[in-house]
């Protein structure tokens, strides 16, 4: 009795902190869409005022800013490129490590882990030559081969995770029936490692959305993304915090449906790929 007495203490002391951390996170969104919606004079008033009458006016100006809009396009159709990218040459790659017995594999694995962990400054200037010499500057091809520092290497280290934790004995049997590697990459092995595969694809789209240092020395006119953009709001005749507000809502919308959207697949593939 009294050890079930400790455990609802621990289980609702568990529940306060959680519910603290939670609104600890939400807060800056909900004082950035707050902002949003409050008219320039009062946008940062002191005292802050909770009373006000809300316009949607700079919604409506961000959203009528062609130059905004075109950012934003490019920054939905780079991070899909870059996605598709990654979960193609991840999976495979991740199975390839998976499942290779060589020293070399071994090798190649740690090598990947150790680019993600680099600092992205180191690349760029070699990054900057090389795509000016091949003329893929200011495109998206340029611009999402680019983001392949970034979430290449997670997808391959994850997936090669989730390809170790499927018995071999499974895909064994398979090739006794007939089926050859490629077969049983596609029909088993793929259906098994979805989870995963979700998990890097949320994983990826968030990195290349966000991502704003490549962006802004790969980028140009025709490519510029929108976390780029956001700064052309910062100018020397002031800070319009309204309408910069209201891209911070526009910025974060995407990055909040996709992870509202597949949490249940997140969640199942950090713990699948935790146990083995």
């Amino acid at each position: 009795m009294e050890m079930r007495k400790k455990n609802k203490l621990q289980n609702r002391a568990l529940n306060v902190v959680t519910a603290f951390i939670v609104v600890a996170s939400l807060l800056p969104l909900f004082w950035l869409f707050l902002t949003s919606i409050k008219p320039q004079v009062i946008a940062f008033a002191l005292p802050p005022k909770w009373i006000f009458t809300p316009t949607f006016q700079n919604f409506v100006n961000v959203f009528t800013d062609a130059s905004f809009m075109k950012s934003y396009s490019n920054s939905l159709i780079v991070s899909l490129m870059t996605t598709a990218i990654s979960l193609y040459f991840g999976v495979l790659s991740g199975y390839s490590l998976a499942r290779s017995k060589s020293m070399a594999s071994k090798v190649m694995g740690l090598w990947i882990i150790l680019v993600r962990m680099a600092s992205p400054v180191m690349f760029i200037l070699p990054l900057y030559m090389m795509l000016r010499e091949t003329n893929l500057l200011d495109t998206y091809l340029g611009l999402s081969l680019t983001y392949l520092l970034i979430t290449l290497p997670f997808v391959t280290w994850m997936m090669s995770s989730f390809f170790k934790g499927i018995p071999e004995e499974i895909e064994e049997a398979a090739l006794l029936d007939g089926c050859g590697r490629v077969k049983v990459l596609v029909r088993i092995n793929l259906p098994l490692v979805l989870p995963g595969i979700a998990t890097c694809a949320i994983f990826t789209f968030i990195s290349a959305w966000n991502e704003f240092l490549y962006a802004l020395i790969i980028s140009g006119r025709g490519t510029r993304t929108a976390p780029v953009m956001v700064q052309g709001f910062i100018s020397f005749e002031g800070i319009n915090w309204g309408e910069l507000s209201a891209v911070g809502v526009f910025v974060t919308l995407p990055v909040l449906i996709v992870s509202f959207i597949f949490q249940k697949g997140l969640v199942k593939g950090l713990t699948g790929g935790a146990v083995k």
